[in-house]
């Protein structure tokens, strides 16, 4: 019966079932009290359950009961430890160590608690006579040091370092530790010295070659600096993102300052970066942006894109993808990959902007409503970004017929920049289109005029409302003013034609109809009047 318990104790215990496994130990321990065993196993349980003094009693029990079981008299260790008993913990310790010579894990937790409980001399001692039986080691070395180093006997943990180093002269690590260690005392020359020995021996070492860059910089030598920096950076095991918190360095003072060296020095860097991890996005998305600030936008523009491919996580990989594609008019690949930026980021309003900025390129102004509406909703507190969306969304309603929602979206945007040329002057034109409320529109494409002046669209928005409210001199005044501004534009050449008619010109409105003719303009209204030579209202 007590090896069926047991067992089956044992197999709870090890689904992690504690209580079940209790309840079956403690009908162990009635069949058998005495059984070292089960008083292990409750010590276990009760230890895992928390039950601190529960765990102690059954672990001194089993210790006691065989004292020659390493097991039971670790566990008593640990049950000592966790009610804070270190002086018996030690104890036991040193027992084990006594009973387990030929153990040196036994030796090293013990010189791990004297050194907790500050008797650093034992610790010592300890492995200080590990040494003798094992050599000059590596981790016991470092321990030594970290004992000393807590003593503030920092020339006799120099000592151990050099030891080390002088056993293994072709080993960079040991030397790493020293320069290390100089640094912590602000000794710059002595770690610098075995840096020197690292790089003889491993010339790649890019942690060495990093801190070599931050030598020479903290000297003023940049150009030197900068050749270790480069070194570090050919070494494919630099993690990309240590390579790209050292590229944000480069980019802000490069844009900061682009007439810096930084600029010149972190694209060098970039093609570097590339040439190492010509897959990874970020090393992508960093070489374009170094493009991007010689507003190199075209060369970039493919590199984003390849940031793209793989990136799930930043949205500025994403945001300047568009704004190439934007820039470039590649209204197609606009549409496409906002569209895509959305699946990835729901909830960035500037992607639903872009989305609707292609969609009305693409006369898709139905699905440019929809994504300025959605794109509105995640707009919080940014009275900018929010008057980017009413304005686009009042082009955009019109675009559908939906005159009343254009109307509002307007108003609103109105209502957070009263003066914003763009959306008094659309909002003007639409109003003349439509022949309502002209006061209105006279008024705003006034204002409009007023606070950018000589700009000959603007012009050509009054102009044609001063026409439809019948005010034909004044109109041809605007009309004329704009029409002789810049390059030929269609649109605002057959306006001064129909003013010029209306004022009693029919000759020089005809010759303003064919040169709107000759600049590309080609609507059935236009080529009516040329072939009338007069203007049908």
């Amino acid at each position: 019966m007590l090896d069926f318990l047991y067992v089956n104790g044992c197999t709870e215990r090890m689904k992690g079932n504690l209580q079940e496994a209790l309840k079956l130990f403690e009908q162990c321990k009635k069949i058998a009290p005495s059984n070292p065993a089960v008083h292990y196993e409750l010590g276990t349980i009760y230890k895992l359950l928390g039950s601190n003094d529960l765990a102690l009693s059954n672990a001194k029990f089993c210790a006691a009961a065989d004292p020659k079981n390493e097991w039971y008299q670790l566990l008593l260790i640990d049950c000592y430890n966790a009610s804070k008993q270190y002086g018996q913990s030690v104890k036991v310790r040193e027992e084990l160590v006594r009973q387990f010579p030929g153990q040196p894990e036994f030796k090293e937790d013990l010189a791990i608690e004297y050194s907790l409980l500050g008797q650093y001399d034992k610790a010592f001692k300890i492995y200080d006579d590990l040494e003798k039986i094992y050599g000059i080691n590596e981790q016991l070395t470092l321990n030594k040091v970290k004992l000393l180093k807590s003593q503030k006997k920092n020339k006799e943990a120099e000592e151990e370092l050099l030891r080390l180093s002088a056993s293994d002269k072709n080993e960079s690590r040991y030397y790493s530790y020293l320069a290390d260690f100089y640094l912590e005392n602000n000794e710059p020359e002595k770690a610098k010295s075995m840096y020197d020995k690292i790089i003889a021996v491993d010339p790649d070492n890019t942690t060495v070659n990093l801190a070599l860059h931050d030598y020479y910089s903290a000297k003023g030598n940049e150009a030197e600096a900068f050749v270790y920096l480069k070194k570090a950076f050919r070494n494919p095991g630099l993690e990309v993102a240590v390579e790209a918190g050292i590229m944000g360095s480069f980019y802000e003072r490069a844009r900061a300052n682009p007439a810096d060296i930084y600029k010149e020095e972190g694209l060098e860097l970039a093609k570097i970066m590339l040439e190492m991890h010509p897959k990874e996005p970020e090393p992508n998305a960093i070489y374009a942006d170094f493009l991007m600030l010689d507003k190199k936008t075209k060369e970039a523009l493919p590199y984003y894109y390849r940031a793209s491919l793989s990136e799930r996580r930043n949205s500025s990989v994403w945001f300047n993808l568009l704004q190439a594609d934007n820039e470039l008019s590649q209204t197609d690949s606009l549409e496409h990959h906002s569209r895509t930026a959305l699946d990835l980021f729901p909830n960035q309003p500037l992607f639903y902007l872009y989305n609707g900025y292609a969609n009305v390129q693409l006369k898709n102004y139905s699905k440019a409503v929809q994504a300025f509406k959605d794109g509105l909703e995640f707009v919080v507190d940014d009275k900018a970004m929010a008057l980017k969306f009413y304005s686009n969304l009042g082009d955009a309603y019109y675009n559908t017929g939906d005159y009343a929602k254009s109307d509002i979206a307007f108003e609103n945007a109105l209502k957070i920049d009263p003066d914003n040329t763009y959306v008094l002057n659309n909002y003007a034109y639409y109003l003349s289109l439509r022949s309502e409320n002209l006061p209105k529109a006279e008024r705003f494409s006034k204002r409009t005029n007023e606070l950018q002046p000589n700009n000959r669209n603007y012009m050509d928005t009054y102009g044609w409302i001063l026409y439809q409210e019948k005010k034909y001199s004044e109109a041809e005044q605007w009309l004329s003013g704009a029409a002789l501004m810049g390059p030929k534009n269609p649109t605002i050449l057959e306006h001064y034609g129909d003013v010029l008619y209306k004022v009693g010109k029919p000759h020089e409105a005809l010759l303003q109809w064919q040169e709107a003719e000759d600049a590309g303009g080609s609507s059935p209204a236009l080529l009516q009047k040329i072939k009338d030579r007069k203007l049908n209202d």
